[in-house]
């Protein structure tokens, strides 16, 4: 026992080492859901590997460019023990999805000056290391706008020595969530665009699916940067969550909701389930039924994550990022550290327990 555990930790240490010396980023998202107690990150012994926390604290409030702490969460004593901790704080400000006062926003000069200016010192009031941009649902002829105003940001935020990131979705043939974003031009303005490769079947899905399958994702990096997004300075983001299906066992419409990796041990555990693997999709896969109803999960674990991770080497990608925090099990940040420190995925050349019987 004592020899494994001097094992996993001197991984972990070549993890760290290796992405370091390899220039990568490693971001984890620190939002939680209304309701939600707030995470103690700052307080506790600093994750193996992750190296910047993002607590999603700003929003833009109006056109006016107006900027507010939406929840009332943000405090530079979390910068200061993050800092303690060996941690960089990007924090994350949003348009709150509202395309409406986004456009209002893009179309006011003044507008975006003033939100420029709270940004600058937000960052200085509060000690931040960056800013991580959040612009979602937004109008598909705000794209030219919308670009402009991050070359504003970012112009104004990189001369203070801050790190800038922003948010991007996997090309599809959405508007308002995808053609919105000028990946290529978007890209030569910021530090990192962060691709969020998660949600292949979002929350509003009627249909059941994968969060996030490995040929999805593998795909996704493969789109973005055939728009001419630099390798060096695309970060994959990576779900720390899946989603159970109800599923209307006569109809098939289905409906989502979150699950974490220890609710779905749980639920295994206490329906004594045999998860099945899923080598396409780089998941294991398990269902049951409750009178009329259908429940289907496509589970995320320390596989299938290792899997994902083990694209960023593959592509030569800028690092990793992690939606969200509190969401995962512990077992997740060791797979990590193998990914890096060997070269390969946990499960590549051998199996987990129970993969014989599963495959």
């Amino acid at each position: 026992m004592k020899n494994a555990v001097i094992a996993v930790f001197l991984a972990l240490m070549l993890w760290s080492e290796a992405a370091l010396a390899a220039g990568q980023v490693s971001v984890l998202w620190d939002w939680q859901a209304p309701g939600e107690k707030a995470t103690r990150l700052a307080d506790q012994d600093k994750l193996p590997g992750v190296d910047v926390l993002s607590p999603s604290w700003f929003v833009i409030a109006d056109e006016r460019g107006r900027i507010k702490d939406k929840r009332g969460t943000a405090h530079p004593e979390y910068v200061r023990k993050a800092h303690g901790r060996g941690y960089k704080v990007w924090a994350l400000i949003t348009n709150d999805f509202n395309p409406d006062m986004t456009k209002k926003l893009l179309a006011s000069p003044m507008g975006r000056a003033n939100a420029v200016r709270e940004m600058k010192a937000l960052a200085k009031e509060y000690g931040l290391d960056g800013i991580n941009i959040d612009f979602e649902n937004i109008y598909p002829e705000d794209r030219d706008s919308l670009t402009d105003f991050v070359a504003e940001i970012s112009r104004a935020l990189r001369a203070e020595g801050l790190t800038v990131s922003m948010d991007i979705t996997i090309p599809s043939s959405s508007g308002m969530w995808s053609r919105c974003y000028d990946r290529r031009a978007l890209a030569e303005q910021v530090d990192y665009l962060m691709l969020m490769a998660y949600d292949e079947h979002g929350a509003a899905s009627s249909v059941s699916g994968s969060v996030a399958s490995l040929d999805w994702v593998e795909k996704g990096i493969a789109a973005t940067l055939s728009e001419g997004v630099p390798p060096e300075k695309l970060v994959l983001g990576m779900p720390l969550y899946m989603r159970i299906w109800q599923e209307d066992i006569k109809t098939g419409k289905a409906k989502g909701k979150t699950l974490s990796m220890s609710q779905a041990e749980k639920l295994i555990a206490d329906r004594k389930l045999s998860p099945v693997w899923l080598a396409g999709e780089g998941q294991y896969y398990f269902e049951y039924t409750e009178g009329k109803k259908r429940y289907r999960v496509w589970q995320e674990n320390r596989r299938s994550l290792a899997l994902k991770a083990a694209l960023i080497s593959r592509y030569d990608l800028a690092g990793s990022a992690y939606w969200r925090s509190t969401l995962e099990t512990a077992d997740v940040w060791e797979a990590l550290a193998q990914v890096i420190a060997a070269g390969r995925p946990v499960g590549a050349g051998m199996a987990e327990k129970g993969d014989a019987d599963n495959n």
